[in-house]
């Protein structure tokens, strides 16, 4: 967890982690407006912090530990207790004070990232897929209420849109950490051919459904997915690519597709 005797602004020192440790998400963060940033980067860096905690440590209690504290956090927040000056948990625990995003998600993917400090298993499609609507789905659905793309109190069909979008993205991402998952143990297998095809059929159709409802105007927490078709793509054509690491596009393509995503409003 980041420590507090840091002076800095806050939100910077979220950017700061968020830009070297989810530069997919950094990106598409920076094409948004300011009031945006300010509400994306806590959360993305929450979800960073959340996320390395199971890998911390070979000792579970280790990681559960870390993990509770955020749990307790948020249960402040909800009782309106603000954190105490911390990079990330002070304006996280505004936004939930102040309304911009409803604890639900973040207590999800809490619950989800214990699973992988106890080490459950994940050995079927429905299991992998469940769990990256609990971390990426959850975390687009959060996004989606702190910059406006869903009421606080939940519109179904567009909080099932925004999930089904980060579904689709965490298949993608994934699948792009597969040489990592596989460096760090635990047992991890990466997928063989039969799995990976459904892993990228369920990813296009989450996708699909993601867009008959949300429409082609995009914004910044839309965008943080506008990397997964051309990586489901590639998974479908080039599936050894997975394993060796170099699935996607080259940095070029990278920045050139965001860059054309945000100068024609779309995602």
């Amino acid at each position: 967890m980041t420590g507090d005797a840091d002076p800095r602004d806050p939100i910077a020192a979220c950017a700061e982690m968020v830009q070297q440790g989810d530069p997919d998400r950094f990106l598409a963060t920076m094409t948004g407006h300011v009031e945006e940033r300010k509400r994306l980067f806590p959360l993305y860096a929450f979800n960073l912090e959340t996320a390395r905690a199971p890998y911390m440590s070979q000792e579970p209690m280790v990681a559960m530990i870390r993990l509770q504290f955020w749990r307790d956090l948020i249960e402040a927040a909800v009782e309106g207790k603000e954190a105490s000056r911390h990079d990330v948990a002070t304006p996280l625990s505004q936004l939930i004070i102040w309304g911009d995003i409803r604890p639900e998600p973040l207590l999800r993917m809490i619950e989800a990232r214990e699973s992988d400090a106890q080490g459950t298993p994940r050995s079927s499609v429905d299991d992998i897929r469940g769990y990256l609507r609990e971390t990426s789905g959850a975390l687009m659905l959060a996004a989606g209420q702190a910059t406006g793309s869903t009421e606080y109190l939940g519109d179904h069909a567009t909080d099932q849109a925004l999930e089904d979008l980060g579904e689709a993205l965490g298949i993608a991402n994934w699948l792009m950490a597969q040489p990592a998952l596989v460096a760090a143990g635990r047992g991890h297998v990466a997928p063989d051919t039969v799995m990976t095809q459904a892993l990228v059929d369920g990813g296009f159709e989450a996708l699909s459904n993601a867009r008959s409802v949300l429409g082609k105007t995009g914004n910044a927490v839309l965008r943080s997915a506008w990397r997964v078709p051309t990586i489901l793509k590639h998974a479908q054509k080039t599936p050894n690519a997975i394993v060796s690491g170099q699935l996607g596009e080259s940095e070029f393509a990278r920045r050139g597709l965001l860059l054309w995503k945000n100068l024609t409003g779309g995602w």
